[in-house]
């Protein structure tokens, strides 16, 4: 399924933290009073989008809940009756009922982690959202127009979500460096066939999609200027269909081989499974490992909570740790800890200049080795992070067991990502299609884990909203 791209703008409210006592029933009461779209992320946490994609967030434990209104947020509604009586049949609680006497109808209710919110009928809506209703009914998916839905109303605008051709023009228009050709100058379509050794119609046709989704603009027929939407093309890389982007885009084509079998097609297009295929191509890999986030390993956490705290923690290895943010960021925090990033030669030896600027150089190592192999032995922790969502159930028993042959008898397996709780939503994400990686509950973990020669003793969400998992070499 593929959205149109909410609108970005500088100064726009881009991501909410809810705080919440149990991830998975605040995420029911919001899908299930207000239409949310719950999706797990790689690490584990739980996301949510609003019901028109434009604002997203997701839920956080261990901060206080907003229980008295300060900072106030307010949620759009058509009929505001009909969606507190959802938010009693969700598990809220009104806290202020709409007064009847006020010039605009609004209420404040609190959610399950105790939070107090506000929701605000907007006057005309649920006459738009019927009309749109209609339309929808008695349209073809291609004329059907966007619409929001209101609670409860479980049609679907499928037309909007079958729009395969605006997200290909964007790869083309990227690949191709369009914006970069307009801003030195090549406006007309002449010229950018020219320069991109495209044809002129097909060319034309493709920018011509665009202007009409808001990407670009055409000052005067067949000569084109660059707006805001279109720079933006420019500033991501993951949209060039020849680098990392362009295999994850073109992977999805393999999703009903994936769903029937349950395992990645990747080769079948590549010509190699995709770890294979990035050994083989070292500048897709460091797009990869950039994609990951700064420095390769996912924007570095500046804390792990461990259940027995971290002073009797001396030494760390980051098991698959990219190039060493997360360690580096850890060992900063924690300066009585040494630690070693485990991970391929390629990927580890981009690591020098991130570990220097942390100033951890003096305690932190680089192995470049597969962790299927056997791992540097007696630390006090391994971490692995984003790791095991990226493999099916045996991988990640082989990878779990270096870790329980490692591990000192009272060390530490952390688990961040390819793990959830059991009640967790279950979604789709590209790791499934590329490499047959997949977010196991807990319940199944266990049992993996099991199978590994490893315990679990801790599970929960933490402050950051990730579900961690501690695991114990299995005793004799």
């Amino acid at each position: 399924m593929v959205e149109e791209q909410p609108e970005w703008r500088t100064g726009k409210i881009c991501y909410v933290e809810i705080p919440a006592v149990d991830v998975a029933r605040s995420a029911r009461f919001y899908q299930q009073a207000f239409g949310w779209k719950m999706r797990q992320r790689g690490d584990g946490s739980t996301s949510f989008d609003d019901t028109v994609g434009a604002v997203s967030g997701t839920f956080v434990v261990g901060r206080p809940p907003a229980t008295e209104p300060g900072f106030g947020i307010y949620i759009m509604v058509a009929d505001a009756a009909a969606t507190l009586a959802a938010v009693q049949a969700a598990g809220g609680e009104i806290v202020r009922p709409v007064d009847p006497a006020a010039g605009e109808v609004f209420a404040w209710f609190k959610d399950p982690g105790g939070n107090t919110l506000g929701v605000y009928q907007q006057p005309g809506l649920a006459q738009t959202e019927a009309a749109a209703a209609r339309q929808a009914q008695t349209s073809p998916p291609e004329a059907s127009s966007p619409r929001t839905s209101a609670p409860g109303d479980d049609t679907a605008d499928l037309g909007r979500m079958l729009d395969l051709a605006t997200p290909w023009c964007l790869h083309v228009a990227a690949t191709l460096r369009i914006p970069e050709h307009i801003s030195a100058g090549r406006t007309g379509i002449a010229e950018l066939a020219a320069a991109t050794d495209c044809d002129r119609d097909a060319l034309h046709a493709v920018l011509g999609h665009l202007v009409s989704k808001g990407v670009f603009t055409e000052e005067s027929p067949g000569r084109f200027g660059c707006n805001r939407a279109a720079e933006q093309l420019a500033e991501s890389s993951f949209l060039d269909l020849h680098g990392i982007g362009g295999r994850m885009a073109h992977t999805w084509g393999t999703l009903l081989d994936y769903v029937r079998t349950g395992q990645p097609a990747y080769q079948q297009v590549f010509g190699r499974p995709f770890w294979e295929d990035l050994a083989a191509h070292p500048q897709i890999a460091a797009e990869f490992d950039a994609l990951m986030g700064p420095a390769g390993h996912g924007i570095p956490d500046f804390d792990i909570e461990l259940s027995d705290g971290w002073e009797h923690i001396r030494s760390v290895v980051d098991v698959g740790g990219g190039t060493g943010a997360m360690l580096a960021s850890l060992l900063r925090r924690h300066p009585q800890a040494t630690g070693a990033v485990i991970d391929l030669p390629g990927t580890v030896a981009r690591a020098g200049e991130i570990i220097d600027s942390f100033g951890v150089s003096g305690r932190m190592t680089v192995k470049g080795q597969s962790f299927f192999d056997p791992l540097p032995a007696g630390a006090d922790l391994y971490l692995l992070k984003g790791v095991l969502n990226d493999w099916a159930d045996e991988p990640t028993v082989a990878i779990l067991r270096r870790c329980a042959e490692a591990a000192r008898p009272d060390g530490t397996v952390a688990i961040l990502g390819g793990v959830s709780a059991d009640e967790t939503p279950r979604s789709l994400g590209i790791d499934m299609l590329v490499a047959g990686g997949k977010t196991s509950t807990l319940t199944q973990f266990t049992e993996l884990a099991r199978q590994a020669g490893l315990d679990v003793v801790a599970a929960r969400t933490q402050s950051s909203g990730r579900f961690v998992v501690e695991c114990r070499p299995t005793g004799p």
